[in-house]
């Protein structure tokens, strides 16, 4: 029997985020009461939350959002691997070779790394001291899993915050190229059993010419 379920979370105030990025704030913008309508007023920034980074988030003529097509947000062969690390530990290649040979076709890796637990319970230790990927590690990806046009994983971002210094970079090794349709997935929720993890589709905010935006997930499991 499928089954769909929702491989992101919900903006909320009180979510945590990296230290850079503000959470979601919302007010009442219309009110039933006075206005017969509720509408409300949302501020957020595009990297808020669960969130997805297109190249135009640091390559300065990368694909924006609305550069990329339906299809592109689409994921028939998704892998889940699980990479289980200390805090403000950077991935290395050596992590990722005994999952070269079952990734080879998958369109779509994501990578957990055990942090739903510390989401819930230190908020601030997830977004300042989760494990993210390095320069080298995001080459190795490049370079092994052919078929890949997406990576996503259980923390607040692809980099160590911790070290962003040495990490950030890992962002421009993903999506960096002439014409390169890729996305980075941060923050999602994978603390499910994703053994039989069909497909995914990834439902972004859809704003003109941006760089990245929350997004709905939902993965499809046999």
């Amino acid at each position: 029997m499928t089954q769909y379920i929702f491989l992101g979370f919900a903006q909320r105030s009180d979510a945590p985020s990296p230290p850079a990025i503000p959470t979601i704030k919302t007010r009442p913008f219309l009110t039933i009461e006075k206005d017969d309508a509720n509408v409300t007023m949302m501020e957020l920034t595009s990297h808020t939350g669960t969130h997805l980074d297109t190249p135009a988030h640091v390559i300065a003529d990368g694909m924006t959002l609305t550069d990329l097509h339906a299809e592109d947000f689409v994921f028939h062969s998704p892998k889940v691997f699980d990479v289980r690390l200390g805090d403000t530990e950077i991935v290395q290649p050596e992590h990722l070779e005994p999952f070269v040979s079952q990734g080879q076709g998958a369109d779509l890796l994501l990578f957990r790394f055990g942090c739903a637990e510390v989401r819930r319970t230190d908020p601030k230790r997830f977004s300042t001291k989760s494990p993210g990927f390095g320069v080298e590690s995001a080459e190795f990806l490049r370079a092994n899993f052919p078929a890949m046009r997406a990576l996503g994983m259980d923390v607040p971002s692809l980099s160590c915050i911790e070290h962003l210094d040495r990490t950030f970079r890992a962002h421009h090794a993903l999506l960096g190229g002439a014409g390169r349709r890729f996305l980075v997935i941060e923050d999602m929720n994978l603390e499910y059993d994703l053994s039989t993890l069909r497909s995914v589709v990834v439902a972004p905010l859809l704003v003109e010419r941006i760089d990245g935006g929350p997004c709905t997930i939902i993965g499809e499991l046999d």
